[in-house]
């Protein structure tokens, strides 16, 4: 049976990487694993490396948690549900059987591993691991944005027109009060539409986003009369750009908003050549589900894959009936 050798890749060594060519989904990108590294000091960075002869080095990004007392390997890719990939050192996915080949050997070096593989390139695992089905939502833009718009069913088009003509504008803000901008809606949405007190995304993991990922981060604002009524922030690989988080100020939907938004977004995407528009999860929400599909977005499932080691599983089921001490266990990454 094959076994390969994995080696932590440099940080700069990645982002040299990076540099000749992107990963294909942001969440695979240096940039990400350094925001994630800076908003929770409890996740580092920690791609891996290994050799595939004849093929030359695959490389898997991954952060890793907290070791706790026992010094637990844990690892996902990545956190937060976004996204891993089995790239090669160009950056593009390898071959399904070699990234099948790579994930089942990695599987068995951690004592805790989660793998939230790339919707677009799907991973395979043996049939003893856990899986977990998941989907996301994309749209084929790589028609050009002509194509791409034409995509989008007639009523979503109309919403899209109806927009324009009461006057709303979008457009990306890159001011220092961007992120305080767009976040101020998010905390709006949270509190008076969703009913939670703060929103899921911290404003530190906003912020380190932005100043890590540089021109591959977009924060959309949609204005109506001047002031702020929705926004979006875009994130870009070299094959799709995603839709990270969108918020619309409660009471301005009839505005349509946010569907301006995904029309411009859509649209620049595919002026700047990208090939996916990945709406992502609808976190088994029907209605978000049905909004997506409303802008011509396409379902597709995919398995995240989990595992961890007897001994790993041991301890936390003993801490689950004993009790535990934040010494004792590693944060719970996975």
């Amino acid at each position: 049976m094959r076994r390969y050798q994995f080696e932590r890749l440099a940080l700069d060594e990645w982002e040299a990487i990076d540099r000749s060519a992107a990963a294909p989904t942001f969440f695979a990108r240096p940039a990400w694993a350094k925001a994630l590294a800076d908003a929770h000091p409890y996740l580092t960075a920690w791609p891996l490396r290994c050799e595939i002869k004849p093929h030359g080095h695959a490389i898997i990004p991954l952060m890793r948690g907290s070791r706790g007392r026992f010094g637990w390997n844990v690892f996902e890719g990545m956190p937060f549900g976004s996204y891993t990939a089995i790239l090669d050192q160009t950056n593009a996915p390898v071959t399904s059987e070699i990234a099948e080949a790579v994930v089942t050997d990695l599987l068995a070096k951690a004592d805790a591993i989660l793998l939230n593989p790339w919707p677009l390139k799907p991973l395979r695992a043996p049939a003893s691991i856990i899986r977990k089905l998941e989907e996301a939502s994309v749209i084929d833009i790589s028609g050009g944005p002509e194509q791409a718009l034409s995509k989008m069913p007639s009523k979503s088009r109309r919403m899209v027109g109806q927009a324009r003509r009461r006057g709303v504008q979008c457009a990306i803000e890159t001011d220092e009060q961007a992120v305080d901008r767009y976040y101020e809606l998010l905390e709006d949405a949270a509190l008076n539409r969703w009913h939670i007190s703060s929103p899921r995304t911290s404003k530190e993991l906003l912020r380190r986003v932005a100043f890590h990922g540089k021109d591959s981060v977009e924060i959309w604002i949609a204005r109506f009369e001047g002031k702020p009524v929705a926004g979006a922030v875009a994130l870009y690989g070299s094959q799709e750009v995603l839709l990270w988080t969108t918020a619309t100020r409660p009471g301005m939907e009839i505005l349509r908003p946010h569907n301006l938004l995904h029309a411009e977004i859509e649209e620049h995407a595919a002026k700047r050549g990208i090939q996916w528009y990945n709406l992502g999860s609808s976190g088994g929400l029907a209605g978000v589900l049905k909004f997506k599909g409303s802008l011509g977005a396409t379902s597709i499932e995919y398995e995240t894959i989990r595992r961890e080691s007897l001994p790993f599983r041991a301890v936390k089921g003993l801490k689950r009936r004993f009790g535990r001490t934040s010494q004792d266990e590693p944060h719970p990454v996975v």
